[in-house]
């Protein structure tokens, strides 16, 4: 009988444990702590050495990526365009452009991303569309229903010398010039927040609001995790079209920046439109038991990104993606700042996220130098929350100014940040076998490549790759932080959680070497630590150990040279984990009286 009890209760434990953890694996939602590896896809890999990147080639190097390890892909600019602006001036929001390959190819490629237990995330362009859109055709001629489907508008007045019609208002596009573009055909002006070839949609007509919800839906059917929103912040404008107020000492200035953007971004009705999306979100997230979800990118204030992430009561999107560039200037008092601001405007309902890179931006070492980019990783792989690396930044990829013939329909001089991917030391760098490629590889590809870095045991790929391993502990994933500013330019920062290792991050942000004392930071560390990475200018290396100072006047502290990092680990580790991977205490119970009733039985 007591061997009979004993065996059903640890078939219940058992099962409640399996219970548990199905409906552990969709409440804690996987995007919470998830990496994500951004893809240019034109500058990737091309699999059919027609000089431009293709889906294809992502499959090609998919197990790179996941080697790297990544768990979400974020997969650029792949539908039908124009390329005007580098296909963010989609054409049709529901194919896939013919460079790229064919629907067929994304839905291949989504299907072996989730065999290997990996997410994909797709662009979602939704503030306007390329002038070359079904839409914006039948819209120039009054079709219906697309005749309001984008911002149109009768001239204010007409110029009465030269009877040339005068826009309704003062508003500046992103890329100078007045937002409001003349048809001849339609005979009125339509908006344009960025280039005349980018008309606006109208979100204030509900049937746009509709059929982009469509275009969620039809990738979300095809299979994709999710998305990361461009622009957000435009989608809808003030409904009176009043005059943006200037900047002191800017009235006239032909500059977007002249102005503030008071009736033409961030207005209260975008946030609806963002609420309806996740509300679409958390339907299919429902239905399949697989979060869907939507990150964005924003360089507002942090009470209108607050606003777009909503809160528990009024969900909106789930992340916020934006770069962060440790440049020269930045002090470890700003970098606390920094991420204390996105903790505290991710808290309410979205997670926190952190970004290094992007298309747009460059990478952490065309702005801050080559010295910091593994340092940055250090502080940004370790924090809480997502985490999102720009293709290229684990070999430490540079940007390349190109001559004016190179810069192919470039309107943003960003192209630079965009060149092809650096394999190896091969005509090309292995990106194509074409001679000349869509842009050109960075000449320094035969020093800075993958393969050269992977047989460099110190190399910034393979540290990098020891970064994100360190990621998926239990004390990355689930612990705690702790930051302090011991001085003006030592940033330092810690992750515990009961039962597991402490993992330390020590940054030396400025040009002079600083001394690492850790007396002001309230850390309960062991005496003894081990360097878990080392960045190659730092004066230490992996696997030494380093005695922690808490000396008053950091006399016999170790020291640490300008722009480099340290990341230390406790040398004993939790027994209740294995592999790195926690087990339930649940499990573990249950598998103590099992051999406890065995032993019973047979001892």
């Amino acid at each position: 009988m007591n061997m009979y009890c004993s065996t059903c209760l640890i078939f219940w434990m058992i099962a409640a444990l399996c219970l548990s953890q199905k409906a552990q694996s969709y409440d804690n939602e996987w995007y919470k702590t998830t990496s994500i590896y951004q893809v240019y896809t034109r500058s990737f890999m091309d699999s059919n050495n027609d000089g431009n990147g293709d889906l294809k080639g992502i499959l090609e190097k998919l197990d790179y990526i996941q080697d790297l390890g990544f768990e979400t892909i974020f997969i650029e600019s792949i539908l039908k365009s124009p390329f005007i602006d580098g296909g963010y001036d989609v054409s049709d929001h529901e194919d896939v452009d013919p460079i790229f390959g064919t629907t067929k190819e994304l839905k291949n490629l989504i299907d072996e991303i989730h065999d290997r237990g990996m997410k994909i995330l797709l662009d979602f362009v939704p503030n306007h569309t390329s002038v070359e859109h079904e839409w914006f055709k039948r819209s120039v001629n009054r079709e219906a229903p697309y005749t309001d489907f984008y911002v149109w508008e009768n001239p204010r007045k007409y110029d009465p010398e030269t009877n040339q019609p005068i826009p309704l208002n003062n508003w500046i596009s992103n890329e100078h010039g007045s937002m409001w573009k003349w048809n001849d055909k339609r005979n009125q002006f339509y908006l344009h927040q960025f280039l005349p070839e980018q008309p606006d949609l109208n979100y204030r007509n509900r049937a746009v609001r509709e059929a982009m919800k469509d275009v969620i839906r039809f990738w979300l059917d095809l299979g994709v995790d999710g998305f990361r929103v461009d622009a957000i912040g435009h989608l809808i404008e003030d409904a009176m079209l009043r005059d943006n107020p200037w900047k002191p000492g800017m009235f006239g200035v032909d500059s977007y920046h002249a102005q503030i953007h008071k009736y033409s971004k961030n207005q209260e009705e975008t946030y609806e439109v963002s609420h309806e999306w996740r509300l679409l979100l958390d339907e299919y997230g429902a239905s399949t038991k697989k979060s869907r979800v939507m990150g964005f990118e924003s360089f507002d204030p942090p009470e209108n990104i607050q606003k777009h992430m909503g809160n528990e009561t009024y969900k909106n999107l789930h992340f916020h993606l934006a770069p962060f560039i440790l440049d020269r200037n930045l002090n470890s008092s700003g970098i606390l700042n920094w991420i204390q601001t996105q903790l505290r405007v991710s808290s309410l309902s979205g997670a926190p996220s952190w970004s290094v890179g992007n298309h747009d931006w460059g990478r952490v070492g065309d702005k801050g130098g080559p010295e910091i980019s593994l340092p940055t990783f250090m502080i940004i792989f370790l924090l809480p929350g997502v985490v999102t690396s720009y293709y290229g930044e684990e070999i430490s990829m540079t940007e390349l100014p190109l001559r004016p013939d190179q810069k192919d329909k470039d309107p943003h001089d960003a192209n630079m940040y965009r060149t092809p991917m650096q394999w190896d030391d091969s005509p090309n760098s292995g990106f194509t076998k074409k001679r000349i490629p869509w842009l050109p590889v960075n000449p320094n590809y035969w020093s800075i490549n993958v393969k050269r870095q992977a047989g460099e045991k110190d190399s910034q790929l393979n540290n990098f790759k020891r970064l994100m391993k360190l990621r998926k502990t239990p004390t990355v994933k689930n612990g705690k932080l702790a930051m302090c500013t011991p001085t003006p330019w030592l940033f330092v920062l810690q992750r515990y959680l009961d039962g597991e290792a402490p993992i330390v991050v020590v940054v030396n942000l400025g040009t002079e070497m600083e001394v690492i004392s850790l007396n002001d930071c309230s850390f309960s560390l062991p005496r003894e630590m081990e360097i878990h990475t080392a960045s190659p200018n730092s004066g230490f290396k992996t696997g030494d150990k380093l005695v922690v100072c808490n000396a008053n006047d950091g006399t016999h502290c170790p020291e640490l040279r300008p722009r480099s990092g340290l990341v230390l680990t406790s040398i004993s580790s939790s027994a209740s984990s294995i592999a790195g991977i926690p087990v339930h205490p649940l499990l573990t119970a249950a598998l103590s009286l099992a051999v406890s009733s065995f032993l019973w039985k047979y001892y």
